[in-house]
């Protein structure tokens, strides 16, 4: 018999039995002392000393070695198979074991009566059992079914023909001054221009395990293509394209097209107050105490003073604001300005500037003061993610307040999460504890009355109601302590200096500046706030 991996088989002799181990070949794999003990206590086979059958272990090279483990002669045994299955139940293995002297062989019938005892229906491979048949290894986990994996689904996909976010970071000039004159908002298109396609997910397949259980597939992302007006779907709904020349923008997944509406000067007592559906270009300046509202974007090419901005797309200043304290911006995306004085600034994605001076910022995204002058002294500034700034603070030690990812609900969320769970476990448990005593019974054999039997639908029915709250509750946990995570990852970086005065928060940690630090990054490390190198 051709062999691999070592194995041994037991031999009836007239003086006793004996156990005989024959050595791996090439590069087989050597027995587990444990499978061999398990199997000769199995078979009774008791007159060794563990001892024995380690150095029996250690001498084995070349050659098959043997000794005798039992003085007397056991019963006759065939040849046997033990199943195995993976943890993902997607592949059965089979491993067999030699008759012993006067014992059978298995024939196919009976090792496909293995699988049938351990419940296997699905993937069963009748090659492989032909092959044993014509050519036995023992001690050798055999693959002999496997199930069918499924097909993975394919997300949905949208690949836009524009530039989608115009709005870049402004140029940092030779002299270290900002150029926020070469930004511009606005994207044209012409009538007829393809804006966007959408290649539709693929569903997937469902695959099946070994014991017939279906393996269900992932859930693609779907995707729609949106649009505003001035738009046109093609006949499949797979392709947008504009139905007018103007300027297109993509704002919360949607894409829009509309006309701009130009101020050739100043917004003032010649325009009134600004409302309009698409964006609006202003090439002059928004005079104090006036309100620009636009659907789509704001370019602004002056000064804005202490007016309102309000914007679903971006905004950018090519200047400044001078808001004197009651100066407001807020868009859906990105505002861009060379500077903010005492100004409020609420953004849904970045905030970028020349410098900051006594303003309330507020952005979801990231702050970043470009240039070496790019300074924030005073006031408020608070992101979701990141600040990036020259300077902060100044040597006068003005109060300047910086809050990165900062979320003041996040931990006591996460304690009521808690607490939710820890007050139905001990319910979900108690419940439990009566179905367990009622399954007790019907396994002895008692009778349940119809008093028991609804009482146990109650149970059940609470218990499921319990657990699904329990389920939700770890859920929306998981996802709070992912937040939470994230939140200390973020940082403070200063590439110039930064000065007494400034009170830092990251995440849950506050820090106050009590010397001037220069080129650091400031980030959390083991649980404090710290300047590092960056």
């Amino acid at each position: 018999m051709k062999y691999k991996n070592s194995f041994f088989k037991l031999d009836i002799r007239d003086d006793g039995t004996y156990l005989v181990v024959y050595p791996p070949i090439s590069d087989g794999k050597a027995l587990d002392i444990k499978e061999v003990l398990s199997f000769l206590e199995d078979k009774k086979c008791f007159d060794y000393e563990i001892s024995d059958i380690k150095a029996l272990f250690d001498a084995l090279s070349d050659k098959k070695l043997e000794m005798k483990v039992a003085n007397s002669k056991i019963e006759p045994f065939g040849e046997s198979a033990v199943v195995t299955v993976s943890p993902d139940r997607m592949v059965a293995y089979i491993r067999f074991y030699p008759p012993s002297t006067g014992g059978s062989l298995m024939d196919k019938r009976e090792v496909l009566g293995e699988l049938e005892r351990e419940k296997i229906t699905h993937g069963i491979s009748n090659k492989v059992i032909d092959v044993f048949l014509l050519a036995r290894q023992y001690c050798l986990n055999i693959p002999i079914a496997k199930g069918t994996k499924p097909v993975l689904a394919k997300d949905a996909s949208i690949e836009y023909f524009f530039n989608t976010r115009p709005l870049a970071k402004p140029a940092v000039l030779e002299d270290g001054s900002v150029d926020f004159h070469s930004l511009n908002l606005f994207t044209k298109v012409s009538e007829g221009d393809l804006l966007a396609r959408l290649t539709p997910h693929v569903a997937g397949v469902a695959g099946m395990d070994i014991f017939g259980k279906s393996v269900p597939t992932n859930k693609p992302k779907v995707l729609y293509l949106k649009a505003g007006r001035n738009i046109r779907y093609s006949e499949d709904k797979t392709e947008i394209y504009s139905e007018i020349n103007g300027d297109v923008s993509l704002t919360d997944s949607t894409v829009f097209v509309s006309d701009t509406y130009t101020v050739a000067a100043d917004v003032d007592t010649s325009t009134g107050d600004i409302d309009y559906e698409g964006s609006v270009l202003i090439n002059g300046t928004v005079r104090t105490g006036f309100t620009v509202k636009a659907k789509g974007n704001i370019q602004v090419n002056g000064v804005v003073e202490s007016a309102k901005l309000v914007a679903g797309g971006n905004i950018v200043i090519k200047r400044g604001v001078q808001g004197m304290g009651k100066g407001e911006m807020e868009a859906g995306g990105d505002i861009c300005a060379q500077f903010f004085e005492s100004a409020s600034v609420k953004a849904g994605g970045n905030v970028i500037a020349g410098s900051i001076l006594h303003s309330n910022i507020d952005a979801e995204g990231k702050v970043v003061v470009s240039g070496k002058k790019g300074f924030i002294v005073g006031g408020e500034v608070s992101c979701g993610k990141f600040v990036e700034a020259h300077s902060i603070g100044n040597k006068m030690e003005t109060q300047t307040m910086i809050k990165v990812a900062v979320n003041p609900g996040l931990m006591d969320e996460i304690k009521e999460c808690v607490t939710q769970i820890n007050e139905v476990t001990p319910e979900i448990e108690e419940l439990n504890s009566y179905l367990g005593v009622y399954k007790s019974k019907l396994a002895k054999g008692a009778t349940l009355s119809p008093e028991n039997i609804k009482q146990i639908k109650v149970y059940k029915t609470r218990v499921n109601e319990l657990e699904k709250i329990r389920e939700e509750k770890s859920n929306l946990l998981d996802k709070l302590k992912e937040k939470l995570d994230a939140s200390k990852k973020s940082s403070v970086k200063i590439t110039g200096s930064i000065y007494r005065g400034v009170t830092m928060c990251i995440s849950t940690q506050v820090f106050n500046v009590k010397e001037k630090d220069n080129h650091c990054m400031y980030r959390i490390v083991d649980g404090d706030i710290s300047a590092t190198p960056f």
